[in-house]
């Protein structure tokens, strides 16, 4: 297995990355929630900025607390190898 080590640029950039998405949260649901307010239906535009909303907070967080960590590589059981 290759030994794996990410540089301090890619650590602090990542989790940075994902504090930014998490920011990004402010503007959006204040956007949704003014969507919602105007339309009793729900919309598309509605279901697409909250789906934008879930990722963002989803991908927000994995980055902030593994940064990197995401793409390490992992040991996997020779009974899980291609035969």
């Amino acid at each position: 297995m290759v030994n794996w080590h990410p540089r301090p640029a890619a650590q602090i950039g990542l989790r940075l990355l994902g504090l930014a998405l998490i920011a990004s949260l402010a503007p959006q649901g204040a956007e949704l929630r003014a969507l919602v307010r105007q339309s009793s239906a729900i919309t598309p535009t509605q279901l697409l900025l909250a789906a934008a909303c879930f990722l963002s907070a989803s991908l927000g967080v994995a980055l902030s607390l593994l940064g990197p960590d995401l793409w390490k590589p992992i040991g996997v059981a020779s009974r899980w190898h291609g035969h």
